[in-house]
């Protein structure tokens, strides 16, 4: 599956030189990888993750997890958007209507959005099972 031309991805991520005086006396030179960049919606360590689920499911939805603020969740939804693939969150707590930015962008993206309360997720979690 090639993605990259789909998603528009800006990859790699471009490297940005830092300056400080301290480190031009001791002839140091510093870089920043400016992962930030690679996308506005999927960037850094959140492509970085998922474009290996995205490639094993081969175009079967995608089911993931997050709390009702996770930008992993909101990447997901994006990235699956623009693959045309479906898309699932299971959300950590209760979900609030109206939908904070983050949810209200999974959902535009068609994420199925599905709540699973803080004790049901302790006790699914749990290493007592």
């Amino acid at each position: 599956m090639r993605m990259n031309g789909k998603l528009n991805l800006k990859l790699p991520s471009p490297l940005q030189a830092l300056s400080d005086p301290l480190f031009d006396k001791y002839g140091i030179k510093v870089f920043a990888k400016r992962d930030d960049l690679i996308d506005p919606e999927i960037s850094g360590n959140k492509w970085r993750k998922l474009k290996y689920n995205i490639e094993a499911a081969n175009g079967l939805p995608i089911l993931t997890f997050g709390g009702a603020f996770s930008n992993h969740i909101a990447a997901t939804a994006s990235a699956c958007n623009r693959l045309g693939i479906k898309s699932i969150g299971i959300i950590r707590g209760e979900i609030i209507i109206p939908l904070n930015n983050t949810l209200q962008q999974a959902k535009d993206c068609g994420m199925l959005l599905h709540s699973v309360s803080r004790n049901e997720y302790r006790l699914k979690n749990s290493k007592e099972f």
